[in-house]
């Protein structure tokens, strides 16, 4: 019996992985651009600090932007552009709202941040083509995203700047009836506040790339290994460990209806008043 369960949980294991679809695997690897690194750190050079300190506080620094960019990737607008862009509607079978193909897609999907901020997307699917396609569709619409998180900022940034211009100027045209010094200090800002501005509007009509790719996604060659060995084995020790449970009751049932069937049934003969037991004995009550 224990032979034939590990038989039998084994080979419908390993049938049945066999019929199951193949899925390709391709990759694409994300770092923060080290110009952005250096800009949020405030420094010129790489030289200027202390070797540790440096990678500590840029390690630091592109865990927050790695952060910023899963939460990005993870994002159901991001998702609704991958989905409509490869119409996964279609191409997932039995997907009758948008929220069934999204839970699909993340389950194909897996992003993987390390300690230096680096991000990885690892993106499976049965057709290898569509999966390098669909792993620089999320390098792709995650640099458009930053751009118009970025673009966003830069824009308030201008727009602030111009504000505070014109309440510089305004107090600049009244300069007669302001101190030397107050004018002076004015006329200062204004020159600051004017470079500020400038280079808030290049910031802002910048359209250079926000992300760095390190490994460019490529198209698999081999398919994923499906575990079919292993399973079948994992199949075969759960079968085991099972028939030998069935075993010890099947065999703890049969004994003990061996020792009822054995003992003595007492009952009491009602017309001579003696007590018969089964194995024929008599005896007087």
């Amino acid at each position: 019996m224990i032979a034939f369960l590990c038989v039998v949980a084994m080979g419908s294991t390993v049938a049945l992985m066999l019929t199951q679809p193949r899925y390709y695997q391709s990759s694409v690897t994300i770092v923060p651009p080290l110009e952005m690194l250096q800009k949020e750190m405030g420094m010129g050079g790489l030289g200027s600090m202390s070797n540790s300190l440096l990678r500590n506080a840029i390690g630091g620094l592109g865990n927050s932007i790695a952060g910023i960019y899963v939460e990005i990737l993870e994002s159901r607008d991001l998702a609704d552009n991958i989905i409509d862009r490869f119409r996964l509607m279609d191409v997932y079978e039995d997907m009758r709202y948008r929220s069934d193909a999204r839970k699909v897609l993340k389950k194909n999907t897996r992003i993987e941040t390390t300690e230096e901020g680096v991000v990885k997307i690892t993106i499976l699917d049965r057709d290898p083509n569509r999966c390098a396609a669909m792993a620089r569709a999320y390098e792709e619409e995650l640099d458009r995203q930053n751009k118009r998180l970025s673009g966003g900022q830069a824009t308030s940034k201008r727009v602030f700047l111009e504000t505070r211009l014109k309440e510089v100027e305004d107090r600049l045209s009244k300069i007669d009836n302001i101190l030397s010094r107050e004018a002076k200090t004015q006329e200062m800002l204004y020159e600051l506040l004017v470079q500020q501005y400038e280079i808030a509007k290049i910031e802002e009509a910048k359209s250079l790339p926000t992300i760095q790719v390190l490994d460019e996604p490529a198209v698999p060659e081999l398919p994923v290994a499906r575990g079919t060995v292993t399973k079948g084995v994992l199949a075969g020790v759960a079968a085991f460990m099972l028939g030998i449970f069935l075993a010890f009751t099947r065999e703890y049932i049969v004994q003990a209806r061996r020792r009822k069937a054995d003992g003595s049934v007492v009952r009491r003969d009602g017309s001579t008043g003696l007590m018969v037991t089964a194995e024929g004995g008599a005896r007087t009550s």
